[in-house]
This record gives C-alpha cells, sequence and structure tokens, in this order.
C-alpha cells in the first residue's frame, strides 16, 4: 500500500473550495482552491483554506436633510464670530489636507482645568494651544460635519484641524506692526555682529544677565547659537529674534568703556541698534501670530533689558503681551497636568514666572497694581537645580538639590510673588472665570506674624546656603532681605493712617526709619562689592526709591542722633553710587522734586545746629552738588518736630498727637497674635503709591517750579 502525502489531508475530497488558501493570499498569487492545492504541494507547505476576515463596517452616513441641517448651523455660528464661509471657500480652505498634529497625553487633566478657561487641544511639545470652550465647542461641531460628509472607519484616529486658526491666517495679517510699527519683514543678515563678537556677546550674556533670568537652559541654546553664527542664511526667524535679544541685553550689561571698544561707537548707540534689530526680528517671527515659546524668550529679554530705557507706563502694556502670548502657548497651566515631558515642564515654569515677576515689578513702577497675582494659573515654581542637571532628552524631571543652585537668585525671587499671590488671592472658579472675595483687610499683627513667618523660610531655604564670597549668592542674600524690609515698610506706611501718617507715634515712625535706612544700605552694599560690577546693570534698575524718599522726609524732622548721621551718610553714598545715572536724569521732574526735599532736610539740619549754637555741619558731595544745581531753599520752609527755635504751630500739634498715640501702638503690638492666615488685598503691597508720593512732593516742593535748574 502506497503511503499518503504529509501534505494531503487525512480524509476527504479534492473539491473546489470557494477562496483561495492562507499560503496563497499571504504570496497573493492565484491559487487553484483545491486541496491541497498546487503551489503548497510545489513548495512542500501545508495547505489551509480559511474564510476571510470580514470587512470593516463604515460609520452610517446621515440622510442629507440631517447633514445640510448641520451645515446651515456651521454657517450661522461661523458668521456670528465674524468669519464668513464665503470667504473660506474663495481661499480655498481644504480641510481634507490640514496637516494635524495630536497631542495624546491631556487625558486626566485635573477638573481644574475649565476654571482656568482653557482646554487642550492638538499641537506638538512644547507648546500647547489653549481655546476657550466656545470655540472648541464650536469645531467639535464643525469636526462632527466633515465625517457625516466624508465618512470614516470606526479604528480611524483622525482629530479635527484647528479651523479657527486657518480661517484667521487666511482673513488676517499677524499684526505684528500694531506692537513694533513695522509692517514688513525685514532682512537682518548685515545687523549680526562678527562671529568673534557674537562669542563676546553671548559670554557676556552668560556672565551678567543669564544668572539673574534664566529663561532658557543655558547649554542648550548654546549649541544653536554656535550652528546659526556659522549659518546665518538659514537660521530660523525665532532663532534669530532670540539672539538679537541676546546682543541686546549683553550691550546693556556691558560697561560704557568696553562697549566702545568692541564696537567703536557710544554705547547709546549700539543699545538702540540692537533694540530696534530686536523688536524687528520679533516682527519678521511672527510674534503675535506663531506660538513659539522661543519668540517668547526674546521677547521677555527684551522687556527686562529695557526697564531703564522704556517709560514704565509703556513697559507694563508690553508685558500684557506677554502675558497673553504666555496664556495662548499655556503657560499658565503646569506642564504636569498636561503630560508635557520633564525638560519642557521646567522651560515653561522658568519663562512664566519671569514674566510673573517683571510684570509685578513694572505695574508697581507704572503705579497700575500688581495685576500680574490677579490671573489664575497652576504653573508651579522652577525646580531649585542646576543647569548641569537637566537635559532635552531627560526622562524624568531631576530630584530637588538642597541649598545654593543656579536657581536661587531667581527662585528667591519668585518665592516672594507667589507668597503674595497666596496671601493676597483667593479665587473662585465658575465657567473659566473668577471673582476675588470681599473681607476685612488684615490687620497689623496679623501682616507681621505673616512675614515674620515668610523671613524664617526665605532664611532657612536660601540665604543660610549662600556664600557671600560667591558674587551671586552675595546679591541673593542682599535682595531677599531688602525685599523683606520692603514689605515691612510698606505693611506699617504712612498712607495706612486716615491722616497720612500725622499722628502716627514717634516708636512707629523710628521703626520706619529704620527700615528705610536698612534698605537704602543695603543698595549701598550692592554697590560696594567690585565683584558684583557685571551686574551693576540691573542693581541700578532697582533703586529702592519708597525708602530714598521716606528717609529724605524723615531727616527733615530727625537733625540730630544715630539715625540722622547714618542716614545722611547712606544718602551721600547713594548718590556716590548713582552719579552717572542721576547725571542723565537731571531734567526729569521727579529728580528735581527728590533734589529739593534733600536740600530742605540738610538745610532743617543746618538750622538746629545754630539753635543749639553748634558747629556747622559740612555739607556732604551730594548736597554740594544739588546746591550748585537748585540753590537753597527759602528758610521760611523749615519745619522741625524736635521742639528747638524754628519750630512751628502745626508742628507742636504733631508732637502732641505723636505723644498721645504712644500707648495705643505699644498696647496693639504686645498683643498676642493671631494663628489664621490673613487676607491681604495685593495693591497693599506696592509701595509706588503715586497719589501718596504726589501730595508728599508737592507739599514740600515749592521750589521746583521757581527757575532753578
Amino acid at each position: 500500500m502506497a503511503s499518503q502525502s504529509p501534505l494531503s489531508p487525512a480524509t476527504g475530497p479534492t473539491t473546489e473550495q470557494p477562496h483561495s488558501c492562507v499560503i496563497c493570499q499571504r504570496r497573493k498569487v492565484k491559487c487553484e482552491r483545491k486541496l491541497p492545492c498546487s503551489n503548497c504541494v510545489k513548495h512542500g507547505a501545508f495547505c489551509e483554506f480559511r474564510a476571510p476576515v470580514p470587512p470593516r463596517r463604515r460609520k452610517r452616513r446621515s440622510s442629507d436633510p440631517d447633514v445640510h441641517a448641520k451645515l446651515k448651523r456651521a454657517e450661522v455660528l461661523l458668521q456670528g464670530y465674524g468669519i464668513d464661509p464665503d470667504d473660506l471657500n474663495k481661499e480655498h480652505l481644504d480641510l481634507k489636507h490640514v496637516e494635524v498634529k495630536t497631542e495624546s497625553a491631556t487625558t486626566g487633566i485635573y477638573e481644574g482645568a475649565d476654571a482656568l478657561g482653557s482646554k487642550p487641544v492638538a499641537n506638538q511639545r512644547p507648546n500647547c494651544n489653549l481655546q476657550s470652550s466656545t470655540y472648541a465647542a464650536l469645531g467639535e461641531e464643525i469636526k462632527h460635519l466633515e465625517e457625516l460628509l466624508e465618512g470614516s472607519d470606526e479604528g480611524s484616529q483622525k482629530s479635527s484641524p484647528d479651523i479657527f486658526q486657518k480661517a484667521y491666517d487666511v482673513l488676517h495679517g499677524d499684526g505684528s506692526g500694531l506692537l513694533f510699527g513695522f509692517s514688513n519683514k525685514g532682512d537682518l543678515k548685515r545687523l549680526h555682529p562678527p562671529v568673534i563678537n557674537i562669542f563676546r556677546l553671548w559670554q557676556t550674556y552668560l556672565r551678567s544677565v543669564y544668572p539673574l533670568t534664566m529663561v532658557f537652559h543655558a547649554p542648550t541654546i548654546q549649541q544653536q547659537i554656535l550652528d546659526a553664527s556659522t549659518d546665518l542664511e538659514n537660521t530660523s526667524d525665532s532663532m534669530e529674534a532670540l539672539m538679537f535679544a541676546i546682543y541686546y541685553a549683553a550691550v546693556v550689561a556691558l560697561p560704557l568703556e568696553e562697549c566702545e571698544v568692541m564696537f567703536g561707537m557710544p554705547q547709546p548707540t549700539v543699545v538702540n541698534k540692537y533694540m530696534l534689530a530686536t523688536q524687528q526680528a520679533l516682527n519678521n517671527a511672527k510674534l503675535l501670530k506663531e506660538l513659539d515659546m522661543t519668540v517668547l524668550q526674546a521677547l521677555v529679554i527684551l522687556l527686562i533689558a529695557s526697564r531703564n530705557s522704556l517709560d514704565p507706563r509703556s513697559l507694563w502694556i508690553h508685558c500684557g503681551t506677554a502675558i497673553r502670548l504666555g496664556q495662548r502657548i499655556g503657560l499658565h497651566r503646569d506642564g504636569t497636568s498636561l503630560g508635557l515631558p520633564p525638560f519642557d515642564i521646567e522651560m515653561r515654569r522658568r519663562l512664566w514666572w519671569q514674566i510673573v515677576v517683571l510684570d509685578t515689578r513694572i505695574a508697581e513702577l507704572s503705579g497700575a497694581g500688581t495685576s500680574m497675582l490677579c490671573i489664575p494659573f497652576d504653573t508651579r515654581l522652577p525646580s531649585n537645580v542646576n543647569d548641569s542637571n537637566l537635559n532635552p532628552e531627560m526622562a524624568q524631571s531631576p530630584p530637588e538639590r538642597p541649598g545654593a543652585t543656579d536657581m536661587t537668585f531667581c527662585l528667591a525671587r519668585y518665592e516672594f510673588a507667589d507668597f503674595l499671590r497666596r496671601s493676597s488671592i483667593d479665587f473662585y472658579f465658575f465657567e473659566g472665570a473668577w471673582t476675588k472675595p470681599s473681607g476685612a483687610p488684615a490687620s497689623l499683627m496679623e501682616k507681621d506674624r505673616s512675614i515674620d513667618e515668610l523671613a524664617h523660610y526665605m532664611e532657612e531655604k536660601y540665604i543660610v546656603h549662600c556664600d557671600t564670597n560667591i558674587t551671586l549668592h552675595f546679591l541673593t542674600k542682599i535682595f531677599t532681605r531688602t525685599a523683606i524690609y520692603r514689605m515691612r515698610l510698606v505693611a506699617h506706611h504712612p498712607r495706612r493712617h486716615p491722616d497720612k501718617g500725622v499722628s502716627m507715634p514717634p516708636e512707629e515712625k523710628e521703626y520706619l526709619c529704620r527700615l528705610s535706612l536698612n534698605i537704602v544700605e543695603n543698595d549701598n552694599l550692592s554697590h560696594s562689592n567690585k565683584s558684583a560690577d557685571k551686574f551693576a546693570w540691573y542693581v541700578n534698575m532697582n533703586f529702592p526709591f519708597p525708602a530714598f524718599i521716606y528717609l529724605i522726609s524723615e531727616l527733615r524732622h530727625r537733625t540730630r542722633g544715630e539715625l540722622s548721621d547714618r542716614g545722611w551718610t547712606a544718602m551721600n553714598e547713594a548718590f556716590r553710587n548713582r552719579i552717572k545715572f542721576i547725571a542723565a536724569k537731571r531734567q526729569s521732574p521727579m529728580f528735581k522734586a527728590t533734589s529739593v526735599l534733600a536740600l530742605k532736610a540738610w538745610q532743617a539740619r543746618e538750622l538746629d545746629a545754630v539753635a543749639h549754637h553748634e558747629r556747622m555741619p559740612e555739607a556732604p558731595e551730594y548736597i554740594t552738588t544739588l546746591r550748585s544745581i537748585f540753590g537753597d531753599p527759602p528758610a521760611k520752609d523749615y519745619e522741625c518736630s524736635n521742639g528747638v527755635p524754628g519750630s512751628t504751630a502745626q508742628g507742636d500739634m504733631k508732637e502732641r498727637a505723636e505723644q498721645k498715640q504712644t500707648e495705643a501702638f505699644r498696647a496693639a503690638n504686645s498683643a498676642p497674635r493671631p494663628v489664621t492666615e490673613p487676607r491681604m488685598n495685593s495693591a497693599e503691597w506696592s509701595p509706588m503709591d503715586w497719589s501718596y508720593w504726589d501730595d508728599l512732593i508737592q507739599n514740600w516742593n515749592p521750589h521746583v517750579s521757581e527757575g532753578h535748574g
């Protein structure tokens, strides 16, 4: 008996099958549909017939009336938002060919996302385009219509394109000319400095600007600058904008002589050149249109370096642009809730908190209040790590480092902003809106307790780790303690009293005088360290004007004693530290007003010496210079509260009121402090109360308009 082939079935006839065998289907060859087929027999393969997988069912299309009704509704919604569907058709807006980028890691966002008025939608890292719920709903409607019209497989992962971004691209320009006045794209290649100067400016930026700003990751940007400097023709617009911003900030930080040697022209000319070039570069990069963190970093660097050259009122408006761009990118949402990579999370935090601090400071200088602290956001503080601990490819966030790091100076400043935000704002969320609850202002004791806790926290976390032999640590220590003094000054300021401090007890006035003196002395100390000269551009931007004004006002009445002597020594040193800056601002009304106040204060000191039959004190350099500019104020303006000849009736009334308030002040400060967290209005923390200073200067400044200077 002949043996049976192993390739043939053991039993059953070789009838024709209704479809090809598995092997022939896989090889895509013709099958004779017999078991076994000749192809399998030829290649020694096992011949098997299986029923094919049924085709995937396609989504049922709705009836034509349903489709047309939804299309009509979509057109009405588009027209309601100012978008004409006919215009979109004229511009050949084809939804089928719009490239879509998806962000898969936006699930699991906590319920507060809607409260922040944002919804993560399609985009690649590190930008997260955030839409309002209204526009997002309309986008979903259009997506559904697209599925109805074109059909889709059940397993399709296709995502709808951002219809509004595309529509705005078609209907509008980018609007950059509105911000900087440039309507056309300009070629900036010839404005780049020579390659050797590019490297010099980058080193200047790393040495003098970067440690105080930290808006990006220096090692990453350094490589990009090296690559761009060798191929400027092919450098992207966003990278070019960042490079010009770095040039500009570095030139601002350069000493006058060094800048002139490097460029062969005065520093103001170079500064103006690179400011204009940076503005044009931002225009070229479509600042107001593109969602690019690199472009926003360039804008923030430009704003930081422009604090001494632009009107704070205008600068504050530009800060508003940075805030809105940051919100549009989604920086006000912490990257962990958006599922972003660890490196991107850190970069977003650094940039957002720098915007927060910058806007808060500029708002204060412009008299607009701390607006940024009233914007709801959940972005955490950057990690206390060195740049060397970060890498764009890292899979996990590095652990926080104890002690001082590259971020110490910036983090200390961010801590103060975060403290004000947490202690002064309570948000109630409802459909993306927020309200600030009304409530009784915190008492002075509550404010003092809260500031004491903050001071202890900053000492333990930052100051104790600072090595004063390291320049950045030295400045961190000075600026942190100055900020604490400044907060105490604001909490106790005379404007808190209905009579603007007339009835303030003597102990309180002395306390304020010492606080102001400590602030001015700390500012002088930051100038005394020669190794800190590289940061002089930043120190000069932070002149403690409110403390300086209050100290002058007190010296009018404190004509002798330890505080008076220290005060005049500190004021004279402050004048020497900023003599170049003061010379440039000689025609400023504020400079004239404060100068006359100082002259009157010194005149009071001289008259007090005469009244006590003492030797006339030698005028400091500061006063001698001011007298050469403005002359002496009239002696009749002299008022003294020391009880010596020259006191007025008003001064006597003040003295009696001060004595009357002393017991109440002592009792208030000896009371037990509450343990609850106070609610403090953020506006209270701005010492730049322009109405107060205006009244003060007007009352003491009839001499300014009399033709001097």
